[in-house]
């Protein structure tokens, strides 16, 4: 008798999403998007794996010009409890941890899982959270008129992403650059390597 069992992908093979940490099944049906949130996935155009995007929107009356300028200002210095309690009995000590969310944006992020929604919702955030943000986690895609810019949060700060400024497509800094000093040009436009060092310069 041959007994056997569903087979089950390991979780360190699947995708997973960055927005709502869900592991995703090889194929779907879900297009290009996690099943659970429908969050669009945002590859790199050299390895193709996904990266720890997540794009956002304006609320309405905030346009790009007004939005770069919220997150490159410096942050508002506001004073917090440090998260924690202390406290002493005869026989006892106790420390209480409060969790907290400082960032605006992680704050929206978990209210928007709260929310039992079949259809995509978009992360809207408003001046105060953009004013919020670390400019070194924020990557914009300036689109030409009339696309616009697209705003993307970086949830890993410490995995560095760049993107062309050309064709306005996003890497990994390390795929990037190794590509650019093996080809002189973009990966993916061939634009020339002059124009990214035109760049670094401003």
């Amino acid at each position: 008798m041959v007994r056997a069992k569903p087979y089950h992908d390991g979780e360190d093979l699947l995708p997973m999403c960055y927005r709502c940490s869900t592991y995703n099944p090889l194929m779907t049906s879900a297009a290009n998007c996690c099943t659970n949130c429908r969050q669009p996935f945002v590859h790199s155009f050299v390895s193709f794996e996904i990266l720890p995007l997540v794009e956002f929107q304006l609320e309405p009356g905030i346009s790009d010009e007004d939005a770069m300028r919220l997150i490159e200002a410096p942050a508002p210095v506001t004073t917090e409890d440090p998260g924690w309690s202390q406290s002493a009995g005869d026989n006892f000590e106790a420390l209480r941890l409060d969790e907290q969310i400082s960032d605006p944006f992680t704050a929206r992020l978990l209210s928007l899982q709260s929310e039992d929604e079949e259809e995509f919702v978009p992360v809207i955030v408003n001046r105060p959270t953009l004013q919020a943000m670390d400019p070194g986690s924020v990557l914009v895609c300036q689109q030409p008129p009339p696309l616009g810019y697209q705003f993307y949060r970086n949830l890993l700060p410490d995995l560095q992403i760049t993107l062309c400024p050309s064709c306005n497509k996003i890497f990994h800094v390390d795929d990037f650059e190794m590509q650019v000093l093996q080809k002189g040009h973009c990966p993916f436009c061939r634009s020339e390597s002059n124009t990214f060092k035109d760049m670094s310069e401003d």
